[in-house]
């Protein structure tokens, strides 16, 4: 297994972590799909997408990323969105998990994306 593939479980786990961490803060449906869905949706999706990895390593891994990408960009808009108008307050459940889940996912794709240039440059040389 790369290094690649290991990190896409460790990123479905963390994803998986701050759902189920936003399900005892949340108390309304309302709060349940702000704090929680994000993290077990994503986290899911790209557990699942991991998985497939094993089997089709290039296709499994490309959805996990897009996944990864589509959680960095639906969770960085709620936290720049909250940031820029100056209600984000840490505190609250939402703020917090949508941050992390930016910040966690905008991490796997800064590795992913050195990844894959060292890659790229080393199969040009070669």
């Amino acid at each position: 297994m790369s290094l690649l593939h290991t990190l896409s479980f460790l990123l479905a786990a963390v994803l998986l972590a701050i759902g189920i961490a936003g399900l005892q803060q949340s108390s309304s449906p309302e709060e349940f799909r702000v704090v929680a869905m994000p993290g077990i949706f994503f986290g899911g999706a790209v557990l699942i997408a991991s998985l497939y990895a094993i089997r089709e390593t290039r296709h499994g891994l490309a959805g996990a990323s897009f996944l990864a990408f589509l959680a960095f960009l639906t969770n960085a808009a709620s936290f720049l969105g909250a940031h820029f108008n100056g209600s984000y307050d840490w505190h609250a459940p939402a703020d917090r998990n949508a941050f992390l889940i930016a910040l966690t996912t905008l991490c796997y794709l800064v590795i992913l994306f050195t990844r894959w240039k060292r890659s790229r440059k080393l199969r040009s040389m070669g």
